[in-house]
């Protein structure tokens, strides 16, 4: 049920269809294992892989939709990476709700290179574009982009909302960096909580009342617990 929910939630918050590219990704696959993998032309042999690749590699950026009362932003750098000359900009969360992202833009907004941290510096996941900026390999907007409301909660606004066909509640959410999906379903009897990474994804199980709520994205843990205490607002 969780990795249905985590493959769900990563293509519901995936906003933009990339044709191919050859693009090298590092994966936390869980507590304690990573794997690193090529994606793109090369192609993959794990579908898995390849299906959550290829929504991890989805964002293009601006620095302007980052809210600075949340992060500490740097002076960006000007380099060359990649083929490209490129910004490098480090998101730094302010409290320890939020993940950290490091990442190199091309003058399109592309993001290019990105590293994402948890509070504690873990590496969550990390994507390499290895192609130059002339490269054919562009982003297309994907039809049915979702635009932020003005329900939010500590800075993450909700992004989409719909109703799944066995009466699940699915919410999405961002801050303009990080994203994640809070899946809320009514059910009986007792349900053990768990905590667990899955391929690049915090994911969170716990029942509240007669609600279970499972949490999925780039948050850490102690942020998803404060959201589904607050869930109500978030629905308002």
């Amino acid at each position: 049920m969780i990795r249905f929910f985590l493959f769900f939630g990563i293509l519901i918050l995936s906003f933009e269809i990339y044709a191919a590219e050859q693009v090298y990704f590092k994966v936390a696959v869980d507590n304690s294992t990573y794997t690193a993998f090529m994606g793109g032309k090369a192609g993959l042999d794990n579908t898995t892989l390849n299906y959550l690749a290829s929504k991890m590699r989805n964002q293009q950026f601006k620095i302007t939709d980052i809210d600075r009362a949340y992060y500490d932003i740097a002076q960006p750098v000007s380099m060359r990476f990649a083929g490209r000359d490129v910004l490098q900009y480090d998101l730094k969360p302010k409290n320890a709700d939020r993940f950290r992202h490091m990442l190199m833009v091309d003058s399109t907004n592309e993001v290019v290179h990105k590293d994402v941290y948890d509070p504690s510096g873990k590496l969550v996941y990390s994507f390499t574009i290895l192609e130059p900026e002339n490269s054919s390999a562009k982003p297309v907007t994907a039809e049915g982009e979702h635009e932020k409301t003005n329900h939010c909660y500590i800075g993450f606004c909700v992004v989409g909302k719909r109703m799944l066909k066995d009466g699940t509640s699915h919410i999405m959410l961002s801050d303009g960096i990080n994203r994640f999906s809070i899946f809320r379903k009514r059910v009986s009897g007792e349900v053990s909580a768990s905590k667990k990474i899955v391929y690049g994804n915090y994911v969170m199980r716990k029942k509240q009342g007669d609600d279970l709520f499972t949490v999925v994205g780039t948050i850490p843990y102690s942020a998803m617990q404060t959201m589904i205490e607050n869930y109500s607002k978030l629905e308002e």
